[in-house]
C-alpha cells in the first residue's frame, strides 16, 4: 500500500504542482523505512550525525532526494518494456 500511496502523491507532486525536488529523511537505524524510500526511486545524498532525537538519544538520518528528472526517466524507462 505504501509504494502505490508513494507512486500517487510524487505523480502529483512533479506532474501536477511542477515540483523540482523532494527530500526525505529516514532514521538510520530504521531499515524499512529506508528501504521504503529506496523502492520508490530515493536516491541516498548524505548522512545527518546525530540530527534526530529519541528517547534522549541522538540517532544519524540519511537524506534521500527524488528530482524530477530522474522521475521522468525511470517512467520512461517502464513505459519502453
Amino acid at each position: 500500500m505504501f509504494e502505490d500511496g508513494a507512486e500517487l502523491v510524487l505523480d502529483f507532486a512533479f506532474d501536477s504542482i511542477g515540483v523540482h525536488r523532494l527530500e526525505a529523511r529516514a532514521a538510520v537505524p530504521n531499515g524499512r523505512g529506508n528501504g521504503a524510500l529506496q523502492k520508490i526511486g530515493a536516491v541516498q545524498e548524505c548522512v545527518l550525525r546525530k540530527s534526530f532525537q529519541r528517547n534522549g538519544q541522538y540517532l544519524d538520518q540519511v537524506l534521500y532526494a527524488i528530482l524530477d528528472s530522474d522521475r521522468r526517466e525511470a517512467t520512461a524507462a517502464v513505459r519502453v518494456h
